[in-house]
């Protein structure tokens, strides 16, 4: 049974040769505030490059308020969201290319206040054997500071490389462990979407999740 060893995100963007890191429990987190978006949730798939690079893990970018809420004023900024504060789906899959698939991980503010995330999700694939693959990072999304009004959500793109099952390098995975940023609670729901190749090992997988992103109206 394989287990991957897990790391934590690493504050600041990887600069130099193209750098992975893996999908694990804690998230970045931290961010600037340079423009407030609204919107009442995730809506309409990310970018179309097929290929992750380096790892941008501290995010730095907008900060967004999602579900009819606003950025909060200055000496008043939402706080993190704990993990009992959000519940966490998986979106419907479609086809990226070829055999990439795609599908969201959606977080949802169950709470009755704004709070914040940042950052990437913990994304680690089960197999019936009880074996493990974690989920590299990918930079086509900037990581950035999402404030979400109750009942908000967010979402960050899973994208996987499907392979028919029994085939070399399949990975049988039957669940999908999902821990949000900032956060060591991890939340396991059922992977019906069937094998994915295992390529843990590559130095460009075409498995990677993306950081969490707003996605205005």
């Amino acid at each position: 049974m394989r287990r991957l060893p897990l790391r934590s995100a690493v504050a600041g963007a990887a600069a130099g040769p193209l750098a992975v890191l893996l999908g694990v429990s804690l998230a970045a987190c931290g961010g600037s505030t340079a423009a407030t978006v609204s919107g009442s949730g995730p809506a309409g798939p990310g970018p179309s490059t097929t290929a992750p690079g380096a790892t941008g893990a501290t995010a730095t970018g907008v900060t967004a308020a999602v579900g009819g809420g606003s950025a909060a004023p200055a000496g008043r900024a939402a706080a993190r969201c704990a993990a009992g504060e959000l519940t966490v789906t998986l979106g419907a899959a479609h086809v990226n290319t070829g055999d990439q698939h795609e599908r969201p991980v959606i977080l949802t503010n169950r709470s009755s206040r704004s709070c914040a995330v940042t950052g990437y999700p913990g994304v680690e694939l089960v197999a019936r054997d009880g074996s493990t693959y974690d989920v590299v990072r990918s930079p086509l999304v900037r990581p950035s500071r999402i404030v979400l009004a109750p009942g908000g959500q967010t979402r960050a793109n899973l994208r996987y490389l499907t392979v028919s099952p029994g085939a070399d390098g399949a990975f049988d995975a039957v669940r999908v462990l999902v821990t949000p940023p900032d956060t060591t609670t991890s939340t396991p729901l059922t992977w019906d979407a069937g094998p994915v190749l295992d390529q843990s090992g590559a130095t460009h997988p075409g498995t990677w999740i993306m950081a969490f992103a707003a996605y205005p109206k």
